[in-house]
C-alpha cells in the first residue's frame, strides 16, 4: 500500500516533490483517480486529514476501486463507527483485491456486532459475492466469533442455494469444536431443504438416498486402502432405491470410513439394519456401534455376520437413562488392533435402511 511510504518520518523530504507531480497529473487528467489518491496521501503526509479525506472522495467518485482511497476511506468509515459504508467499502475491496482478505477480516466481527453492519453485510452476502466463502470459513475458524457465523446461516438459509451444505456444512464444524451441539444440530435442521427433510430422522438419510452432503449429522463415506464404499441404485418395482456397498479386498482393516454425528435424547432406542453379504471374511469382527464422543464411552453395538446371506435385519436395543452425553457417533469398525495381513477382510457387504427409532412405553 503506498500509504505505507508516505506517513513515516523518512518520507517527509519526498512530499513536496510528489505534492508537485500528483497536481500535474491531475492538470493533465482531471479525471485521474490515481493522482487524487497519491494527492491525499500526501496531504495526510503533511498532516493535512481534512483535505486529505476530501482529495479520497474525489478520487473513489472517479473510480471506486482506487486502492488507497478505497483503504483509506474504509479505515476512516471504521474508526468513524459507520460500519454500513465500511461493509459497502469491504465489499468492493475483496471483489477487487480477493488476496488481501486477511488484510480487513479481523474488523469483521466488530462490523458484524452492530446492527447497521450486520443488515449490511447480510444484503451483501445475500447477493453471493465471490469474497463469502472466504468470510463465512474465517468466521467459523474463529472461537470468538462462531456465533456471528451460525446466525448468518441462520439469516442466510435458503433451498434454492445450491452451496450452502458446504457453507453451514464449515459452522456445523466451528460449533462442534467449540462443545455447541445443541446449537450445531439445531441450525442442521432449520436449514434442511424440502428434499432433506423427506429423510430426516435419528439417523439422517438412513436409506441413503441423498449423495452425502459433507456436513455433520450427514453420513460421511470414503473409500481407503482394503475398501471401496460406494452408493448403489437399484430400480425396483417399488421404485429407485438405494444401497450401500462396502467392497473388502483382502486386506486388514482398523477403520471403516461410514459415520454420522447424531444428536439424541435420554430414551429407550432400537438401532437396526438390513444387510445382504457375499463371501464376507471379517477375521477381526465388523460392527455398526454408537459411540458417546464427550464424555466418550461405548453406547450400543451390532455385530455383521461372516458369510454369504441376504435380507438379514439386524438389531440392538439400548437406554440413554439421561442426557450427559453431548455428542454420538455412528460408524462401521474392526476389533483389530494392529494391521497384519494374518487378518485379511474380504467379500462384499450391503447396508441399506439403518434407523434408529424410539422404542419407549
Amino acid at each position: 500500500m503506498l500509504a505505507d511510504g508516505l506517513t513515516g518520518a523518512d518520507a517527509l523530504p519526498l512530499l513536496p516533490m510528489l505534492d508537485t507531480v500528483a497536481q500535474d497529473a491531475i492538470r493533465h487528467a482531471p479525471i485521474n483517480a490515481l493522482a487524487y489518491g497519491l494527492l491525499g496521501e500526501v496531504r495526510l503526509g503533511l498532516g493535512e486529514r481534512h483535505t486529505a479525506d476530501a482529495l479520497f472522495d474525489i478520487a473513489l467518485s472517479l473510480s471506486q476501486t482506487e486502492a488507497n482511497a478505497l483503504q483509506r476511506t474504509l479505515v476512516r468509515a471504521i474508526e468513524e463507527g459507520d460500519y454500513s459504508a465500511a461493509i459497502a467499502k469491504l465489499d468492493i475491496f475483496f471483489r477487487r483485491w480477493p488476496a488481501q482478505f486477511a488484510t480487513f477480516a479481523p474488523a469483521i466481527p466488530q462490523l458484524l456486532r452492530t446492527p447497521a453492519g450486520y443488515d449490511t453485510a447480510l444484503s451483501a452476502l445475500a447477493a453471493e459475492p465471490p469474497w463469502r466463502p472466504q468470510l463465512l470459513r474465517f468466521l467459523d475458524r474463529d472461537p470468538g466469533s462462531i456465533d456471528l457465523a451460525y446466525r448468518l446461516q441462520l439469516d442466510l438459509n435458503s433451498n434454492s442455494d445450491e452451496t450452502r451444505p458446504r457453507e453451514i456444512g464449515g459452522t456445523l464444524s466451528g460449533l462442534l469444536r467449540t462443545g455447541q451441539y445443541d446449537r450445531a444440530y439445531r441450525l442442521f435442521l432449520l436449514t434442511l431443504n424440502e428434499a432433506d427433510r423427506a429423510h430426516y430422522g435419528y439417523v439422517f438419510n438412513g436409506g441413503f438416498e441423498l449423495k452425502p452432503s459433507g456436513r455433520p449429522f450427514d453420513w460421511r463415506l470414503a473409500s481407503r486402502p482394503g475398501v471401496n464404499i460406494s452408493r448403489e441404485r437399484l430400480d425396483t418395482e417399488q421404485g429407485e432405491t438405494f444401497q450401500l456397498k462396502l467392497q473388502f479386498l483382502g486386506k486388514p482393516i482398523k477403520r471403516i470410513d461410514v459415520s454420522q454425528n447424531l444428536y439424541l435424547p435420554a430414551g429407550q432406542y432400537r438401532l437396526t439394519v438390513n444387510v445382504d453379504a457375499s463371501d464376507l471374511k471379517v477375521p477381526k469382527g465388523l460392527h455398526l456401534n454408537i459411540v458417546c464422543t464427550d464424555p466418550k464411552r461405548a453406547v450400543s453395538r451390532i455385530d455383521v455376520m461372516p458369510g454369504s446371506y441376504r435380507n438379514e435385519m439386524l438389531e440392538a436395543d439400548f437406554i440413554l437413562p439421561d442426557s450427559t452425553c453431548k455428542m454420538f457417533r455412528l460408524s462401521m469398525g474392526t476389533d483389530l488392533i494392529a494391521e497384519s495381513f494374518r487378518y485379511r477382510y474380504s467379500g462384499t457387504l450391503v447396508l441399506d435402511n439403518v434407523s434408529l427409532r424410539r422404542t419407549d412405553p
